[in-house]
């Protein structure tokens, strides 16, 4: 089957996943490839103008949402794997591929999409056992958001607003756990070039996880033509 085509846009933020070669652990250990990214996402948002939303370092995988100011979705994401790479290749002394192929992108055009797939990546260390609240993971923008640590690139919040500002019932949201139909869904939205919620089986309808509770109402944030997209 063919590669679908590339979707360049300046309306609406991406989930971005990468996975090294064969779903294999990275050649070198969290912190240095912690650091190796931290160089590749300071250099896109200088150079590519990317807007860092969050990012999520796993074992053999990351996580990226982003919104992309240029269109150039695919230029930042060369950029990433390919210096990336080339940085690992040089500390691990070796000269195999990290990556298992080419990145794989979801546009996340709804309010409730980006929220969902957000909470969705944050969680992710939860999930695996790598530890027990999402605030705790280390290799997360979301940790340095949380305990207000300084951090080498511009974390980009427009695509959340006012969330950080009631911190403790967004995070205690981010903590409490899809349900398997729900964890499912958005994996099978983010699977898709246009993110799209799976349908129940049984009625059709589409499976959305519930609501944050919480005094910020996102359905009523226009992502299109953000102002602070331009910031």
């Amino acid at each position: 089957m063919p590669r679908k085509p590339t979707i360049r846009t300046d309306l609406y933020p991406y989930h971005v996943v990468a996975r090294a070669h064969n779903k294999c652990w990275f050649p070198l250990d969290n912190s240095q490839m912690w650091q190796i990214y931290l160089e590749q996402l300071r250099f896109v948002a200088k150079v590519e103008q990317a807007k860092i939303v969050a990012f999520v370092l796993m074992n053999n995988h990351f996580h990226l949402m982003l919104w992309t100011p240029l269109e150039n979705i695919d230029r930042i994401m060369y950029w990433i794997m390919k210096k990336s790479t080339l940085e690992v290749q040089k500390r691990a002394k070796t000269i195999n591929s990290i990556y298992g192929g080419r990145y794989k992108s979801s546009l996340l055009v709804k309010p409730d999409q980006l929220l969902n797939a957000f909470k969705y990546i944050i969680r992710n260390p939860v999930v695996v056992d790598l530890c027990k609240q999402v605030e705790a993971y280390p290799y997360s923008t979301y940790h340095y958001s949380f305990y207000n640590k300084s951090f080498p690139v511009n974390i980009n919040k427009f695509a959340l607003p006012n969330l950080f500002d009631v911190k403790s019932s967004f995070n205690q949201w981010l903590n409490h756990k899809f349900d398997d139909d729900e964890a499912s869904s958005i994996r099978s939205g983010l699977d898709r070039p246009k993110f799209k919620y799976a349908k129940d089986k049984h009625f059709k309808r589409l499976i959305k996880p519930k609501a944050m509770h919480t005094n910020t109402t996102l359905e009523s944030t226009t992502l299109k033509n953000n102002s602070f997209l331009h910031l």
